[in-house]
């Protein structure tokens, strides 16, 4: 039983993503209105989003630790996300003020009770649960994955939602790790270093993970809104309705835009757009055309940088100046 222990939720954005992080904390007070929420500030640029904290009921945690793990991120970094050090202050939720804890990005939503699954560390014995896996976003083929695989390890999973405890890594072992995940960099995915990082760490320590869905069951596998099968209400709940499908009927907990722009023909916009406007007295369907309007003006652009030879280009020209 965890009646005695502080549970809750971190998570990370900045001003960059204030229209994300709006839409995030409707959804998740609309689930959650009694759960802890604390907010570790992606970077310094988060004023207009700390003066959301009375409105949301959300803390703030800052904490000496966040420099150090910063530098981690730096000596990780190969120049493909120059922002993406501050990424690493999500891991001091490991000695934060909550026993037992949830981490969860800005850019998605909250479309369940989330204590179930924070407290299934504890009642299912776990040190860390996850959901969506995808190995190549974490392991280059090679031969220390496929030495993790046939160890029963290297899962792969996505670093923006997952639940642990406190106290699983201190940020003396975390710089430890760090050293020897180093030696084998070239093996660890080039752009999504903390996410390469977490799993280094889970599989080198053997830390207990799992996957929410294969854990808990009657949930979606996956998170991320580019799935197949469409997204139903049935009372306050959402579930999938993908005929012949896995996860046919089962329920939604969340929908995470990972590697998504905010625009009107992103997936499931609909459901974005019902928590980023919840309880404003506005037109929807103006909202939408506006939003339409201003993604066909930027197609063009768009479409320049999905070029292979633009895009690199891109990305190291102007990649770094998004933090999100």
């Amino acid at each position: 039983m965890l009646h005695n222990w502080a549970i809750g939720v971190y998570f990370s954005a900045n001003d960059a993503v204030y229209d994300w992080a709006i839409a995030f904390l409707n959804s998740f007070r609309t689930y959650n209105p009694d759960l802890r929420l604390i907010l570790i500030p992606f970077n310094e640029q988060c004023d207009r989003l700390l003066k959301l904290s009375d409105t949301y009921n959300f803390e703030i945690y800052i904490d000496a630790s966040f420099s150090r793990l910063e530098a981690i991120g730096k000596a990780f970094e190969l120049g493909h996300t120059p922002t993406g050090f501050y990424w690493f202050r999500r891991y001091a939720s490991f000695w934060g003020a909550l026993d037992y804890f949830m981490y969860l990005d800005a850019r998605q939503l909250i479309l369940a009770d989330l204590k179930p699954f924070i407290t299934a560390i504890e009642a299912f014995k776990f040190d860390l649960l996850h959901y969506d896996c995808a190995i190549d976003q974490v392991y280059e083929p090679g031969a220390f994955r496929q030495e993790l695989l046939r160890q029963g390890r290297g899962r792969g999973f996505i670093s923006g939602l997952w639940a642990s405890r406190k106290g699983l890594f201190s940020i003396d072992e975390f710089e430890q790790l760090a050293e020897s995940a180093l030696n084998v960099r070239e093996q660890l995915n080039p752009r999504n270093t903390d996410q390469a990082f977490i799993n280094y760490c889970c599989d080198l320590r053997f830390v207990r993970y799992g996957h929410f869905a294969e854990v808990i069951g009657g949930i979606c596998q996956n998170g991320w809104v580019r799935q197949p099968g469409k997204i139903y209400s049935k009372g306050k709940k959402y579930f999938l309705w993908d005929y012949g499908g896995l996860d046919h009927k089962k329920q939604v907990i969340l929908l995470h835009w990972a590697g998504y722009k905010l625009n009107a023909l992103m997936p499931h916009k609909y459901l974005f757009y019902k928590y980023l406007l919840i309880d404003k007295p506005v037109n929807f369907s103006l909202v939408y055309a506006i939003a339409v309007l201003k993604y066909l003006l930027n197609l063009p652009t768009e479409e320049l940088r999905r070029q292979r030879f633009i895009n690199d280009k891109y990305h190291n020209l102007v990649g770094g100046r998004s933090s999100f």
